[in-house]
């Protein structure tokens, strides 16, 4: 019998509470070998705060976080040497050529492809001699990338990883994120605002708003499921369907199937509208 899989990253009933906001509450998340989780959520939702949390940048109030199997707050060398990072803004290595950066960054991790490091190379167009500090935001962008995934690490933490990125540089980087995640057994949690993006490799959705978790599903589960409703007049919503969001009429529900909103007008979305809809203010009564 297979033993069952084991969670890479786990947050068990976190919270994080500043002098003035509660950036994260309450939220239960696992992500498994293998899951590519699109992290969505407006600016000021907690993406970034749970990501440094899982990595035990941050601290969390209350609750647990388990990375690689190890309370985050007491990693090992080991696990480390097992986790790929890149925030929203790369920094380091100034004073340094690209060439000696990779060469210092590539020598903490036995695990280093070469092969990939001289792929990306070419497919960034980066200039080996290049200074650093002269990069552009795009290329040390790109050169992030590079230092984060050479080592195929077991998990990958993504802040908004291909704002500065061009689309065809960008759409390339998204086929090899998600071959990553199946040929090594990875687990990759990445957070954008480009929903096509998200969209075209992600195989599972978490949607925060204001703290909160408020959907995380398969993604091919998020457009059987998640629905735009239009209510008539005497229309009743069964208590199996969750509301999401409600403006007037229009309701946006998760857990929907026909059988449960028998002769409902029912509306799928894409990520872009659902987002939307979701952060649709209710309309006074």
């Amino acid at each position: 019998m297979d033993m069952p899989l084991a969670p890479l990253l786990e947050f068990c009933d976190v919270t994080k509470q500043f002098v003035d906001k509660t950036a994260i509450s309450k939220l239960s998340i696992q992500l498994y070998p293998g899951m590519v989780v699109g992290l969505l959520g407006q600016n000021g939702a907690g993406k970034s705060t749970l990501m440094r949390c899982a990595l035990g940048i941050i601290e969390p109030s209350s609750g647990e976080i388990t990375t690689l199997g190890e309370p985050v707050h007491q990693l090992s060398s080991e696990a480390k040497t097992q986790i790929g990072y890149v925030p929203q803004q790369p920094f380091g290595y100034e004073g340094f050529t690209v060439s000696r950066a990779l060469a210092l960054h590539s020598s903490f991790y036995p695990n280093w492809d070469s092969e990939l490091e001289a792929d990306w190379l070419l497919r960034f167009d980066l200039d080996e001699d290049q200074q650093v500090q002269r990069m552009s935001v795009g290329q040390r962008q790109s050169l992030a990338l590079m230092m984060a995934m050479a080592y195929k690490p077991k998990l990958l933490i993504l802040d908004e990883p291909v704002a500065s990125l061009d689309p065809i540089a960008r759409r390339k980087f998204m086929s090899d994120l998600f071959d990553l995640a199946i040929e090594s057994g990875s687990a990759v949690l990445f957070s954008s605002h480009i929903t096509s993006d998200l969209e075209r490799v992600a195989s599972h959705l978490a949607l925060m708003r204001k703290g909160e978790l408020v959907l995380f599903k398969e993604m091919d589960s998020v457009r059987e499921e998640v629905k735009l409703l239009t209510l008539a007049e005497g229309d009743s919503i069964a208590d199996e369907v969750r509301v999401l969001n409600k403006q007037g009429n229009k309701v946006l529900v998760d857990n929907y199937s026909a059988a449960r909103c028998p002769n409902m007008q029912a509306e799928s979305l894409n990520l872009e509208q659902l987002f939307v809809a979701l952060h649709r203010s209710e309309t006074p009564q």
